[in-house]
């Protein structure tokens, strides 16, 4: 009978040259998942609900080795390339799922009959699903480029071509037809002279089904009394008091309930067994290997859905070229934040997202790794960190990255310290909880990470926010990780220079900021982020017209206002 064995280390798989490396890749822990909205991400890849969390954990495996990303890089390009082949595979999809709910139903089953049958299924569906996926594989080979994808259509031409599934494949209608070639049982009871069933046996088990007029001619009488011989034991009717009509219906439900059909399954066993028997044969036959790439299937197929749809709304996707982690650079232009593409698409469907969303640019090299970004509320500041974020989450899962062009060294970890609502039952309050969280970063971060900071330490006087926020960017100098501190600190970005000074280290502090135009109608956002000097003026002058309280808001106010002397 199927067991559930783990899948070997060396078995083939699209995501994995070697499933043994699996384990070691580092992975995105609770905090960076929300706030980079990874959840919703995976809901919107998966071609079924069913796969939402197997999508999760592939995005939050921030992948660093450079030949595995490449790996991946071909599978999800091949199915970019041959849509065809990518309609095909999701239409397979259903039928490997159904594999899963098979073996689960499987391990619910107690007696040989259902165990018979669900097995019977089980290796059915298990012949179709290896036959479809090895036509298929088959017949988009010559234009498949992707390593996986041979390595997996060998398997299957290897599989097809054996000569145990050659037999099971010709075998198992034979058994299926001896199965439904059962179709109906005879059941026998007596009467009493009142006309009570009193007993029950079963008579038959029938190759025809039966028809009303045949059935009350034998109910009559008109067979001979050997064929009215029951094939198992009588089962006496229980006492029980009441009207005829009572005990009539009680006495028929107990016969049925408690033992004909009892009876009925050990028959039926019995006739079962020798299937059984023949499917011993194939008791080594499993459908692990197809159910361990099902999932990785559904990656692949909703991911080369999702990005295609992306496409057709004008939202530019590149494969992202893979530096030496060792470097620690990245280089993206025209970069737009994932999670926003999507929630744009749902809201423009049909529409170029090019009129609705900005690309941006995103340097981190030895001429600054560090960033403190700042400008206006709601100028895309934190959208664009979100972004710098997700496209190194979406290329070290091996897919493709919503940029114009995209080159990167993986990181180790992405650590992100956005604020905290207040909470009443933080023992130390909401700076003390921010400092607990910035100590555990700095205890894991390596130079190879990427430390994503959003108005961090902003939680007291600004005086104070400013020396302490100056203190760990002079720290990540040190460390050597890649940053972004979005701030409304514009001394912290004046300062970048003097801290680069100040402390020694391959990684510059480096000001950018989101840019605004200026004009007699007063600030408007451009969402563009580039490198500058903060402009912190005109960032105070927007945000007092904006809520009515500039200067000449304010006067304009005043003038209004009747004579204080009147």
């Amino acid at each position: 009978m199927f067991q559930n064995r783990p899948v070997e280390p060396d078995s083939i798989s699209l995501l994995w040259r070697d499933r043994r490396r699996a384990s070691a890749a580092p992975s995105l822990s609770i905090g960076p998942r929300d706030d980079l909205r990874i959840e919703v991400i995976a809901e919107e890849i998966s071609p079924y609900r069913d796969y939402t969390r197997a999508i999760r954990d592939i995005l939050c495996t921030l992948l660093t080795d450079i030949e595995t990303l490449a790996y991946r890089h071909e599978v999800i390009e091949d199915c970019l390339t041959q849509p065809d082949f990518t309609v095909g595979l999701a239409e397979l999809l259903p039928k490997i799922r159904g594999l899963g709910e098979t073996v689960r139903d499987i391990r619910a089953r107690r007696h040989e009959l259902a165990l018979v049958l669900s097995r019977l299924t089980e290796l059915e569906n298990y012949v179709e699903c290896v036959t479809e996926l090895d036509a298929l594989l088959q017949g988009a080979r010559p234009a498949l480029r992707a390593c996986a994808w041979h390595k997996l259509a060998g398997q299957m031409a290897r599989t097809v071509q054996d000569p145990l599934f050659q037999q099971m494949a010709a075998e198992l209608p034979e058994l299926r037809e001896r199965i439904r070639e059962i179709v109906s049982v005879t059941i026998g009871v007596n009467l009493s002279p009142d006309l009570r069933p009193v007993a029950a046996t079963l008579l038959s088990i029938n190759r025809r089904r039966f028809k009303g007029p045949r059935f009350f001619r034998k109910l009559w009488g008109s067979d001979d009394e050997e064929e009215m011989r029951g094939i198992g034991p009588f089962h006496q009717a229980p006492s029980s008091s009441g009207g005829i009509m009572v005990t009539r219906r009680d006495t028929v439900d107990r016969l049925a309930g408690n033992s004909v059909f009892g009876d009925l399954r050990k028959i039926l066993d019995d006739v079962i067994r020798p299937i059984n028997r023949a499917l011993a044969t194939y008791a080594r036959v499993n459908s692990r290997m197809l159910r361990a790439i099902e999932s990785e299937i559904a990656f692949y197929v909703g991911a080369a859905q999702m990005i295609s749809k992306l496409r057709g709304q004008g939202l530019v996707m590149c494969k992202p070229t893979l530096l030496p982690p060792e470097e620690r650079r990245m280089d993206a232009r025209g970069m737009v934040n994932f999670d926003l593409a999507l929630r744009l698409s749902r809201q423009h469907q049909g529409e170029d997202l090019g009129a609705h969303i900005v690309g941006n640019d995103a340097r981190f090299d030895d001429a600054g790794r560090i960033h403190v970004l700042t400008g206006p509320n709601r100028g895309g500041k934190t959208t664009w960190m979100g972004a710098v974020g997700l496209l190194h989450v979406l290329a070290q899962a091996g897919l493709y990255v919503p940029a114009a062009a995209a080159s990167l060294s993986p990181v180790d970890a992405i650590c992100l310290h956005f604020p905290v609502e207040e909470d009443p039952d933080m023992e130390s309050g909401r700076l003390g909880e921010e400092a607990k969280r910035l100590r555990e970063i700095f205890s894991r971060a390596t130079p190879h990470s990427l430390i994503l900071m959003n108005e961090s330490l902003a939680s007291t006087s600004a005086t104070e926010s400013y020396f302490l926020a100056r203190d760990v960017l002079s720290c990540l100098r040190i460390l050597g990780a890649r940053a972004v501190f979005v701030t409304h600190l514009h001394e912290l970005a004046v300062d970048c220079g003097s801290i680069n000074d100040a402390v020694s280290g391959d990684s510059r502090v480096q000001s950018l900021i989101s840019e605004v135009e200026e004009d007699e109608s007063g600030v408007r956002r451009t969402y563009r982020v580039l490198a500058a000097p903060p402009r912190g003026q005109s960032y105070a002058r927007e945000i007092a017209r904006q809520y009515g309280i500039s200067f000449e808001q304010l006067r304009a106010l005043l003038e209004k206002r009747p004579s204080q002397s009147q």
